[in-house]
C-alpha cells in the first residue's frame, strides 16, 4: 500500500479564492517546495507532487530535485463554454509539452476532457461540489459524471458532509442512470463503465499545515503502477477534513506569511502573536512575551483584558507536546474569552451610559471592539465557505441517495426565554416535552446561568452565559448573553439541518447568524410584539420605533415567519414585513386538564383564602402592556354593583407592587404571584370567568388553556386572542377601551351563573369542544417541524389529556350539579 497527497499548493499558486486574502493582496500559498516535500515525507507519503493553479513551475523544480518519488502535476482551471461554470481538474504525471497543450485548451472543458482521454493522462476532478464562481448547478454535476470517471472523494480543505454526499452519489450510479444522463445532456460518457468511479484524496493545503494528512491510497509497488491505479479508478482516499477553525487558522497562516514576505509584521500585532504561537519560528521566541505586553501600556479595562489574553496564551504554550490541532483549539478558546471580555466591558458601558444619558462612552468602547472583531472574521468567513451550495447538496441527496442512507432532519430551536412565566416559555416547554416523548432529533438552544439549584432540561444545548442583566423597569426578566465564539462551536458540532427561532434576543441572533453562515433553512416565530409593548411600558415612541426597526431587520433575514394569527400578519404587513414569508402557525395544546371534584375545587380556593362567590381570573405578566390597569378599573366597577366577586391575578411582573397598592382595600382581590402551570390549570377549573384584556398579545396561550379547562374567556378586540375566542359561542370579544362593555358583560355572566342558566354550562362545554376540534397538538408540531403524520405514527397523544371537568360554578352550595363531560 502506498500513499500520496494528490492536492497540494506551493508559492507558485498566486491567486487566492478567500476574499480576506484578496483584500490584502496576498498569494494563495507561501509554502516552498523544500518545506512541502519534507512535510509530506514526515507524514509518511511515498510519493510527493505539487498541484498549483495553471502552472507547473514548482512541480518541475520538485521533480528535478527528487525525481525518484515525485511527478509533475497541475490543477487546471477549466470552464463549461455554455454557461461559464468554472471547474478544477487535477492532472498528474505530465510533461511540460503536455502542460502547454492543456493550458491552451483548458478554457473548454469538453476539449480538455477529450485530450486527457486521448493522451491517457491520470486526472481527478477536484472538489466537484464546490461552486468556484457561483455557477455550479445540478445539470453541471450530471455533465461532470458523464465527462469524467475519477473524482476527488475527499478534499482536506472542504466540508466532509459535502464529500460524503458526493461519494455516496457516485457509488449509487447505475448503467440506467448513466444512460438517462447521456440522453438528457447529449454527452458521451468517459468510458464503457462510467457508473463505476475512481476516487482520490488530497489535503488541498495552501498554508503548509496539513500536507500529507489527507491522501490517496493504492495497492502497488512503483510510481508508474500508482499512476496507472489512478487512471483505472483503483485508488481510494483517507485522512482528515477541515473544520471552520482549521480553515480560519490556515488563513491566519497565509496572511502572516504574506506579512513576513513583505516585511510588514511588527511582532506585536494580535494576528502575528497568534500565528507565532501556533507555528513558532526562530523570529519569535518566548522571551518576546515582554515585548507583546508592551501593547498594553495603559491601566484601563481594555489593557487589563489584553494582558490576560497574552498571559493565558503564554501559560498553555509552555506545553511542548501539543499538536497543531490542539493548539488551534486552545487559541480559539483564548480568542473566544478575549472577545467575551470585550463584550462584557461594552455591555456594562452601554448600561451605565444609558442610565446617565451619555453616548460618548458607548461609542468609545464599541470602537475598542473593532480590532478584536477583526481577528474573529476568518472564523465566520470559513464557516460561510465550508457551507456554500448547501441547496445543491440537498438536491443531490434527494435525487441520488435513498432515504435509508440519509440521516433525519436535525433541528435546533433557539429561544431566549425558557424559565420565565410567559406564553412563549410555556409553549416551548410543551414542545420540549413532546419531542422528548417522540425521541425526535430536535434540540432547544437556551442560555441559562449555571446554578446548582436550576433543574437541567432535556433536549437542550445550554450556551455558556457570559453576562446577565435584569432591567430595573422590568425586574421579572433577565437578559442572558452567551459567548459568541463558544456558542458557534457548539452549534457547528451539532450540525443542524434546520433552525427555528422563537425570540429575536441574543440566542435568536446567534441562531440567525449560524443559519446564514451554514445555509440551513431558518424559520422564525413572531411570538411577541416587543415594539408595541415598549411603547406602552416605557411610553417612549423613540425606543419603540428603534425596536420596531430592529425586529424588521431581524425577521427579514429569516426564510419563513410563522405568525400566531391572521390579525398579526396584517399588522406586520403594514409595518413592511414581506407577506410572502408569513403564514399563520398552527397552534395546539399539550396540557393535562385536572379532574377536580366540587370539594377539591373548594379546598384549593380555601388554600388561597378565596371566599365563596363568583371568581374572575387573570393569568399572565402583571404589566401595563397586558392592560392590567384597565382590568382593575373594570373590576372596581363590577364590585360596586355586585360585591361578592373575587379577582385572582396569577402572575408576576414589573407592575405587581404598583397594582397591589392600587387595589388596597379591595379584600376580594388576590395577587398570587408566579405559580406553576399545573396550579394554574387547577385555577382555571376553579374559576368562573377568564378576563384577559391585553392588546399586545400575538396569540394568548393562557386564553387557549382557559377554554380547554371549560372556562369562558373575555378578550379585547385588538391583538391575537380575539382569533381564539368565538364571540358569544365560547366567550366574548369586547372593545379594548370600552370599560362599560366589559362591566356589562361580566355582570350579565354573573347573573347567568347565579341563576343557573343552562346557557352558561353550554358556554363552558363549547369552550372545551372548540379547543379539542381546532387545536391539535400533533398538527401544530407537524406544522412547525415540517414533519408528516407518517413520521409520528404510534406516537400521537391527545391534545388535552385526562379530563373530567366539573362545569358547576362555585358561587353556590346548593342546586343540582350540571352534567360532567369526559374529554378525550
Amino acid at each position: 500500500m502506498v500513499f500520496a497527497d494528490l492536492h497540494v499548493h506551493s508559492t507558485a499558486s498566486k491567486r487566492p479564492s478567500e476574499w480576506f486574502l484578496k483584500k490584502v493582496g496576498a498569494r494563495e500559498s507561501y509554502t516552498d517546495i523544500e518545506t512541502l516535500y519534507r512535510t509530506a515525507k514526515n507524514e509518511n507519503m511515498d510519493y510527493v507532487t505539487v498541484t498549483d493553479h495553471n502552472t507547473i513551475e514548482s512541480a518541475v523544480l520538485l521533480n528535478e530535485k527528487y525525481p525518484a518519488d515525485t511527478f509533475v502535476s497541475v490543477e487546471v482551471t477549466t470552464y463549461f463554454p455554455e454557461d461559464g461554470c468554472k471547474i478544477h481538474v487535477l492532472v498528474y504525471d505530465i510533461t511540460p509539452i503536455q502542460f502547454e497543450i492543456i493550458d491552451t485548451i483548458r478554457k473548454d472543458i469538453y476539449q480538455l476532457r477529450d485530450y486527457l482521454r486521448d493522451e491517457n493522462l491520470a486526472h481527478s476532478v477536484a472538489h466537484a461540489t464546490y461552486s468556484i464562481n457561483k455557477r455550479l448547478t445540478m445539470d453541471v454535476l450530471e455533465k461532470l459524471i458523464l465527462l469524467f470517471d475519477v473524482f476527488e472523494g475527499l478534499n482536506g480543505s472542504r466540508n466532509r458532509l459535502y464529500s460524503d454526499t458526493w461519494v455516496k452519489t457516485l457509488e449509487n450510479l447505475t448503467p440506467e442512470i448513466i444512460c438517462r444522463l447521456k440522453e438528457k445532456h447529449g454527452i458521451e460518457p468517459m468510458g464503457d463503465t462510467s457508473w463505476v468511479k475512481g476516487l482520490t484524496g488530497g489535503s488541498d493545503d495552501h498554508a503548509g499545515l496539513f500536507i500529507g494528512q489527507t491522501y490517496t491510497t493504492a495497492v502497488c509497488t512503483s510510481k508508474k503502477e500508482f499512476i496507472h491505479r489512478i487512471k483505472t479508478g483503483r485508488s481510494r482516499f483517507q485522512g482528515r477534513c477541515n473544520d471552520y477553525k482549521s480553515f480560519a487558522f490556515s488563513i491566519y497562516k497565509i496572511f502572516c506569511d504574506y506579512s513576513r514576505a513583505n516585511h510588514y509584521q511588527s511582532g506585536d500585532s494580535i494576528t502575528e502573536i497568534i500565528n507565532n504561537t501556533l507555528f513558532p519560528s526562530n523570529s519569535m521566541k518566548v522571551k518576546q512575551w515582554l515585548t507583546r505586553r508592551k501593547i498594553c501600556k495603559g491601566k484601563g479595562e481594555k489593557d487589563r483584558i489584553m494582558l490576560k489574553f497574552f498571559d493565558d496564551i503564554k501559560e498553555w504554550s509552555k506545553n511542548p507536546h501539543l499538536t497543531v490541532e490542539q493548539k488551534m483549539d486552545s487559541i480559539y478558546d483564548n480568542i473566544a474569552n478575549l472577545y467575551d471580555d470585550f463584550v462584557i466591558m461594552i455591555t456594562n458601558s452601554l448600561i451605565k451610559s444609558a442610565k446617565k444619558g451619555e453616548a460618548a462612552g458607548v461609542v468609545k468602547n464599541i470602537s475598542a471592539l473593532l480590532p478584536v472583531s477583526f481577528i474573529t472574521v476568518p472564523f465566520f468567513s470559513s464557516l460561510k465557505q465550508l457551507f456554500l451550495d448547501r441547496d445543491l447538496i440537498q438536491s443531490l441527496r434527494k435525487r441520488y441517495i435513498t432515504n435509508s442512507e440519509t440521516s433525519g432532519n436535525r433541528v435546533l430551536w433557539f429561544t431566549d426565554t425558557i424559565d420565565d412565566l410567559n406564553g412563549v416559555a410555556i409553549n416551548i416547554k410543551n414542545y420540549m416535552r413532546s419531542v422528548h416523548h417522540r425521541d425526535m432529533d430536535v434540540k432547544f438552544v437556551v442560555c441559562r446561568n449555571e446554578d446548582p439549584e436550576t433543574k437541567p432540561l432535556s433536549k437542550t444545548i445550554n450556551l455558556p452565559c457570559i453576562f446577565s442583566y435584569t432591567p430595573e423597569f422590568y425586574d421579572t426578566y433577565t437578559l442572558n448573553i452567551p459567548s459568541l465564539l463558544k456558542s458557534v462551536d457548539m452549534i457547528y458540532k451539532y450540525a443542524p439541518e434546520e433552525i427555528i427561532i422563537s425570540t429575536p434576543g441574543p440566542e435568536g441572533i446567534i441562531g440567525l447568524l449560524m443559519a446564514k453562515l451554514t445555509g440551513v433553512k431558518c424559520t422564525s416565530i413572531f411570538h411577541t410584539d416587543f415594539s408595541y409593548q415598549a411603547e406602552i411600558i416605557l411610553e417612549d415612541e423613540g425606543i419603540a420605533s428603534f425596536i420596531q426597526s430592529y425586529l424588521y431587520w431581524f425577521y427579514s433575514f429569516t426564510d419563513q415567519i410563522k405568525v400566531p394569527t391572521a390579525e398579526y400578519i396584517h399588522i406586520l404587513e403594514e409595518r413592511g414585513f414581506d407577506p410572502s414569508k408569513m403564514e399563520v402557525i398552527k397552534r395546539g395544546l399539550d396540557v393535562e386538564v385536572p379532574s377536580l371534584s366540587r370539594n377539591s375545587k373548594r379546598e384549593l380556593l380555601d388554600k388561597y383564602g378565596i371566599p365563596r362567590g363568583i371568581t374572575l381570573l387573570f393569568a399572565g405578566r402583571v404589566s401595563r402592556d397586558k392592560n392590567i390597569d384597565f382590568l382593575l378599573d373594570v373590576y372596581k366597577k363590577v364590585v360596586a354593583k355586585t360585591p361578592e366577586v373575587n379577582l385572582i391575578v396569577a402572575g408576576n411582573g414589573p407592575d405587581l407592587k404598583r397594582v397591589k397598592k392600587m387595589m388596597y382595600g379591595y379584600d376580594r382581590t388576590f395577587f398570587l404571584g408566579r405559580i406553576s402551570n399545573e396550579k394554574l390549570l387547577k385555577l382555571y377549573s376553579c374559576s368562573d370567568i377568564f378576563t384577559f384584556p391585553s392588546t399586545t398579545d400575538t396569540f394568548g396561550m393562557v386564553v387557549l388553556e382557559s377554554l380547554a379547562c371549560g372556562l369562558p374567556a373575555l378578550v379585547s378586540d385588538i391583538g391575537g386572542p380575539k382569533e381564539i375566542v368565538q364571540d358569544r359561542v365560547n366567550g366574548y370579544v369586547l372593545p379594548a377601551t370600552g370599560i362599560g362593555a366589559w362591566v356589562e358583560k361580566i355582570l350579565c355572566l354573573i347573573e347567568m351563573i347565579q341563576g343557573k342558566d343552562p346557557a352558561y354550562a353550554a358556554l363552558c362545554q363549547r369552550a372545551r369542544e372548540h379547543v379539542m376540534e381546532h387545536y391539535s397538538w400533533d398538527e401544530a408540531l407537524n406544522d412547525i417541524l415540517g414533519t408528516t403524520g407518517a413520521a409520528l405514527e404510534n406516537t400521537c397523544h391527545p391534545v388535552i389529556k385526562s379530563g373530567r371537568i366539573d362545569a358547576v360554578p362555585l358561587n353556590t352550595d346548593d342546586g343540582p350539579r350540571k352534567e360532567e363531560s369526559a374529554l378525550a
